[in-house]
C-alpha cells in the first residue's frame, strides 16, 4: 500500500511538471539582423515620405481650390480624400514594415532584430495597435525561446493592461497569455500558472466566440472557409489551457477542479484541428476523467 501510494504522488507530480524546451543559446544572425534592420528602416522612411508628400500636395491642392473664384468644390473633395488614402497608405506601409522585417528576421534566426524592432511597434501603439500587440506576442515568444521567462510575463502583463478588457486584439493576446502561464509553470509558480491560464482562456474563448459570428460583405464571405479552419485551430490552444489549468489542479490533489477542467478539455479539443497534440491530450485527459470518475 505505501508503494502505491508514492507511485500515486509520483505520477501526480509528473502529470502536473512542465518540462522546460530546450533554450535557445544560439549568438542571433548578425547577417539577418542587418537585413532585417534596413528592412523596417527602408520601409519606415518610404512610409514618412508618402506621408510628407501626400500630404503637402493634397493640403495645398485643397487651399489652392479654397480660394480659386469660384470655388472648386471637386478638387477639395478629391483633394480630402487623396489626404485621407495618403493616411490610410502610410500607416499601412508602416505596419508592413514591422511585420515584413520580424519574419524575415525568424526565418534567419536573427532574434535579436526581431526583439528590437518588436519593442519599436510598441512606440508605435496609437498608429497601429493591432500590430502592436502583435509584436508584443512575438517578443514574448521569442524571450521564452530564449530562456528569459521572467521578461516574457513582464511583456504578457503589460499586453494584459492594454488589451485585457477588449476583445479587439484577442486572436494575439490569447497566445501571449499563454506565453506567459507556460513561463510562469517552468519557473514553478502554480499560483500565477493559473492566473494566465484563466486569462488565455477567457481571450481565446471571446476570439472564438467572435470569429463565428455571422459575417457581412463579399470579402468576409470568401473567407468564411479558411475563418472555420482558423477556430478549430484556436480550439486547440483553448483547449491546451483548459488541459494546462487540469493538471496544476490534479497535482494540487484538487481533483474537483481538475475533473471539471479535464471534461471542458475533452469538450473544447473535440472540435479542434486533428494534430498529434490534439490525440495525445484528449488521450490523458479522457484517461484522468476515469481515474477521477468518483472524485
Amino acid at each position: 500500500m505505501p508503494q502505491m501510494k508514492n507511485r500515486e504522488k509520483q505520477r501526480v507530480r509528473k502529470l502536473g511538471e512542465t518540462q522546460a524546451p530546450p533554450v535557445n543559446t544560439a549568438p542571433s544572425n548578425e547577417l539577418g539582423d542587418k537585413y532585417a534592420t534596413l528592412l523596417f528602416y527602408s520601409a519606415e522612411v518610404l512610409a514618412g515620405l508618402l506621408l510628407i508628400g501626400g500630404t503637402a500636395f493634397s493640403v495645398t491642392k485643397f487651399i489652392q481650390a479654397i480660394n480659386a473664384h469660384p470655388l472648386d468644390w471637386a478638387t477639395c473633395i478629391w483633394m480630402t480624400l487623396a489626404l485621407a488614402f495618403t493616411f490610410v497608405v502610410a500607416r499601412s506601409l508602416a505596419w508592413l514594415a514591422v511585420l515584413g522585417s520580424v519574419l524575415l528576421a525568424g526565418k534567419l534566426n536573427a532574434w535579436q532584430s526581431m526583439e528590437d524592432i518588436s519593442r519599436k511597434a510598441q512606440k508605435m501603439q496609437k498608429l497601429m495597435p493591432s500590430g502592436a500587440s502583435w509584436a508584443n506576442m512575438v517578443l514574448a515568444q521569442s524571450l521564452a525561446s530564449r530562456g528569459k521567462y521572467k521578461e516574457a510575463a513582464e511583456i504578457a502583463e503589460l499586453e494584459w493592461t492594454r488589451n485585457g478588457a477588449s476583445d479587439k486584439n484577442d486572436q494575439t493576446l490569447g497566445p501571449t497569455c499563454a506565453i506567459a502561464s507556460f513561463a510562469y509553470q517552468i519557473e514553478g509558480d502554480m499560483k500565477n500558472a493559473l492566473v494566465w491560464n484563466d486569462r488565455t482562456i477567457t481571450t481565446l474563448g471571446r476570439a472564438i466566440e467572435n470569429l463565428k459570428k455571422p459575417k457581412k460583405g463579399m470579402l468576409a464571405n470568401a473567407m468564411s472557409a479558411q475563418s472555420g479552419q482558423y477556430v478549430a485551430q484556436v480550439q486547440t490552444q483553448l483547449g491546451a489551457a483548459y488541459f494546462g489549468n487540469a493538471n496544476i489542479y490534479f497535482q494540487q490533489m484538487n481533483y474537483r477542479q481538475a475533473k471539471e477542467n479535464y471534461k471542458k478539455t475533452i469538450e473544447v479539443m473535440s472540435q479542434a484541428s486533428e494534430s498529434p497534440q490534439k490525440a495525445e491530450i484528449l488521450k490523458v485527459a479522457k484517461e484522468q476523467m476515469q481515474r477521477l470518475k468518483h472524485s
